[in-house]
């Protein structure tokens, strides 16, 4: 049984219950006490299910759901599944709540959850393309490269934008020779080279090139910022204080942020699902959980 804090003077006062029966009833369930007085002629008594079960707002009263105390009895008592259903109800900032209570490190671990594109928006809300390359190690860009997405029509045409000595630098580096040529023949080049040293050459770029060739591309096309690994989009929040990684979580909706929620501790789950609206929680209870509302004390 779940025990709820139950007021039962509203049994009393809607229920046409006299305060002398309620004593009397102290140690039977609601619907103990329902059967009861229907079996004496109490019509209201007798309706009490028909009650619940097309009034939601009935349930809330009858159980107090409007106290966080009885929603978080009830809550506890849900499997983490069940739990993870009550957090679609839930708005971001809620959510939110419910994810500070994790350090820094943690929050990192858990934005790796969320799916790419909610995690590009969280990036790329906080901060633009030229500052998340400053911010992130060569590695993560040489990984981006290496994309099957970034075809060579893509990359010699981020290339026109690039400076022409970050052109002659690149070569430099490829060839092991000096680079006199303008733009436009480097660019000739590299257009005539297979896709294997072409690779190889954009990989030979300072990491001032390799800045400025990936900021075009996404430039032209920012879906490809997805082709960075989830290790590199999260990388400048590891030096962000708890705080300001939450505050750049409240640009996701709630469907973004159940991955990261769905690794909360049960106890703690519940206590966030205990922010969902009441008479929400009793429509849920009665269509699906009414083997729960049976172990607060009502069979329906």
């Amino acid at each position: 049984m779940i025990s709820l804090d139950i007021d039962l003077s509203y049994l009393s006062k809607y229920y046409n219950i006299g305060e002398k029966d309620l004593e009397k009833y102290r140690y039977k369930s609601i619907s103990q006490i329902m059967e009861t007085e229907a079996e004496h002629g109490n019509r209201r008594a007798a309706e009490f299910l028909l009650r619940i079960t097309s009034n939601p707002n009935e349930l809330v009263k009858v159980f107090r759901l409007f106290e966080p105390k009885n929603r978080y009895l009830i809550l506890l008592n849900m499997n983490k599944d069940d739990l993870m259903s009550m957090m679609e109800f839930l708005d971001p900032a809620e959510l939110i709540l419910g994810l500070s209570i994790f350090n820094r490190d943690i929050l990192v671990d858990l934005m790796k959850n969320l799916d790419p594109e909610a995690l590009t928006k969280v990036v790329l809300n906080k901060m633009d393309i030229n500052k998340f390359l400053k911010v992130i190690p060569e590695e993560y860009m040489d990984e981006f490269f290496a994309s099957d997405k970034l075809n060579k029509n893509i990359l010699i045409k981020a290339m026109e934008e690039v400076d022409e000595e970050q052109l002659q630098k690149m070569m430099e580096n490829f060839t092991g020779q000096p680079c006199y040529d303008n733009r436009d023949n480097i660019l000739k080049k590299v257009d005539d080279m297979d896709e294997y040293n072409f690779k190889r050459c954009i990989l030979s770029s300072e990491v001032k090139g390799k800045q400025q060739i990936i900021a075009n591309v996404i430039k032209e096309k920012p879906d490809l910022f997805q082709e960075f690994s989830v290790d590199a989009m999260v990388h400048p929040f590891t030096n962000m204080e708890k705080e300001e990684i939450l505050k750049s979580l409240t640009v996701l909706e709630t469907k973004d942020m159940l991955p990261m929620v769905e690794d909360l501790p049960q106890d703690i789950m519940a206590l966030v699902a205990t922010q969902i609206n009441p008479e929400i929680f009793a429509q849920i209870l009665t269509k699906n959980f009414s083997d729960v509302i049976a172990d607060c004390g009502i069979n329906i």
